[in-house]
């Protein structure tokens, strides 16, 4: 099962095995993990692969559709759609420290965004970032989520609980 989104500068493509160390080394930065709330500091050896081993299972069953973001041939960040307990469905994505600042990520997210309407015929996306992580909220902001709240989420890099900024897209046009 193969699935490739493309946009002017990036391929956004299904998760391999081959990916782990990749996402192990990205994933291992302090300035990554911090604003991430499944990630632990420091990154252990073999999580990476776990969470690999889970993405087909996970995507066929329809519970996460999860794409590395490929940059010139690299994976420099990864998108995913995912089903909540609610029934609602999440976008949550992250970036390596390198590729910050360069529109990537807003790229990125307005492509998963197509497919989540398009091909998934998803009418609502939700999403929430760290309070103290602004870019990412710029990102959402641009491609139309609106602040539906505010609260904490955990945080497993930093410990505890942190502010965070709850947000939700209307895929429909119906809000």
């Amino acid at each position: 099962m193969t699935h490739t989104l493309t946009t002017p500068r990036l391929a956004l493509r299904q998760l391999r095995a081959a990916d782990a160390a990749r996402i192990q080394a990205l994933c291992g930065n302090w300035n990554v993990a911090r604003m991430l709330e499944v990630v632990p500091h420091p990154y252990p050896d073999g999580l990476a692969e776990d969470w690999l081993a889970s993405r087909p299972a996970a995507w066929r069953a329809g519970a996460a559709y999860t794409f590395a973001i490929e940059l010139s041939g690299d994976l420099v960040g990864v998108v995913s759609i995912e089903r909540q307990d609610t029934g609602d469905h999440a976008i949550g994505y992250w970036l390596g420290e390198p590729w910050w600042g360069q529109g990537l990520m807003s790229e990125a997210v307005a492509r998963a965004i197509a497919f989540a309407r398009d091909e998934l015929t998803l009418d609502k996306l939700t999403s929430a970032y760290f309070s103290d992580n602004p870019a990412s909220g710029r990102i959402q902001e641009k491609q139309g989520f609106r602040v539906i709240g505010h609260g904490h989420l955990p945080c497993e890099a930093r410990g505890g609980d942190v502010a965070a900024t709850f947000t939700e897209l209307h895929l429909t046009g119906a809000c």
